[in-house]
């Protein structure tokens, strides 16, 4: 029995890491999804302005008040969905949410506050995330870390 007891372990400390890992493959593909998703959104949505100013130049007649094409620095980007009043982007909450706020927030507490805001909305904390992590690379918020915990706040702008 005590060589079984050993093998019993063993297995058991082998699944645990698997699982951790495969955790954690599931969390970097979401990331990558999420902001391949966002990159598609802002591309179809070029696209349809695209399209729009072609069809005015051809017939000569103005644009269909469609939004101009976006800069590719996430300012104040529209939801390429035809659903009638256009909503904020996730990217375009988060960062309003920041400036709101009078202290640092972690993902977690930008999802729930995003969450109770936007009931229609399904946002998920590792898009959340990955979004405030795009946020920083761009340098429209700053991230502080706290032990573990990682807290974000919008940065000021240059004036």
């Amino acid at each position: 029995m005590p060589g079984e007891t050993e093998l019993t372990s063993a297995y058991s400390s082998k699944v645990a890491d698997d699982l951790q890992r495969n955790v954690a493959e599931q969390e970097r593909i979401r990331g990558e999804v999420a902001r391949l998703t966002a990159e598609l959104d802002e591309l179809m949505h070029d696209h349809g302005v695209l399209l729009s100013l072609q069809q005015a130049l051809q017939t000569g007649a103005p644009a269909s008040g469609r939004e101009a094409p976006r800069q590719k620095a996430g300012n104040g980007r529209r939801s390429g969905k035809s659903s009638g009043a256009a909503k904020a982007t996730l990217v375009e909450l988060i960062r309003n949410h920041l400036a709101a706020s009078s202290t640092p927030c972690s993902a977690s507490d930008v999802t729930t506050a995003l969450s109770e805001q936007h009931r229609d909305r399904r946002i998920q904390t590792t898009v959340v995330r990955t979004s405030l992590e795009n946020l920083v690379g761009k340098g429209y918020a700053h991230r502080a870390k706290e032990g573990s915990s990682v807290f974000y706040t919008a940065a000021t702008p240059a004036k």
